[in-house]
């Protein structure tokens, strides 16, 4: 993992080995919490350079290859488990799934609590929040290769109500940020 100072102008390496790490965003304490498709697991990076694992599995089975989270406001971690860094070597360790699917997670740090909030996508990729929190927007880079987006519950996490938000041809929409004003800045083909 590189970093890049914006003041100097310099990049140096924050993080080696990575794991090959994929997908990134930052924790309420500055922290940086990783993506990690060699270790199939959710990594945060504390301020003095240790390592700490937050999740690895399912119901007691090994994680895909989680590939892109969000922090929410709560602190919850919101994170997509496609098996892009386990069907070869490339991208991680090549090994069959454990899990029935590739799924959309919702990680409580406070509690260690793993839930599925999302199971019908093919391959999800790309998660954000509106800035209200009351939508949850999500990319599959399998078919249909499109944006969903769903309600969030008034619980706040659970979801609901999922519908076409957008299809991004060429290619499909990988990762994604949103804006202030709601607008959706993606990567594509």
């Amino acid at each position: 993992i590189l970093k890049f100072d914006a003041g100097s102008g310099v990049t140096t390496v924050f993080r080696e080995p990575s794991n090959n790490t994929n997908g990134h965003f930052r924790d309420h304490q500055a922290r940086l919490v990783s993506c990690e498709h060699g270790a199939n697991r959710i990594s945060r990076t504390e301020a003095d350079g240790t390592i700490v694992s937050l999740v690895e599995t399912y119901e007691g089975k090994r994680l895909n290859s989680p590939n892109d989270l969000v922090v929410k406001s709560d602190g919850t971690i919101w994170f997509t488990d496609p098996p892009y860094g386990i069907l070869s070597d490339r991208e991680g360790n090549q090994r069959e799934s454990e899990l029935d699917g590739n799924f959309t997670y919702r990680f409580d740090t406070e509690t260690n609590e793993l839930t599925v909030v999302d199971n019908i996508g093919d391959r999800p990729n790309g998660l954000a929040f509106s800035p209200d929190e009351k939508l949850f927007y999500l990319a599959d880079t399998g078919d249909p290769r499109d944006i969903t987006v769903f309600d969030v519950d008034d619980d706040g996490k659970t979801l609901s109500n999922r519908r076409l938000f957008a299809e991004v041809r060429p290619g499909a929409s990988d990762g994604f940020r949103i804006d202030e004003q709601g607008n959706i800045w993606t990567s594509a083909r």
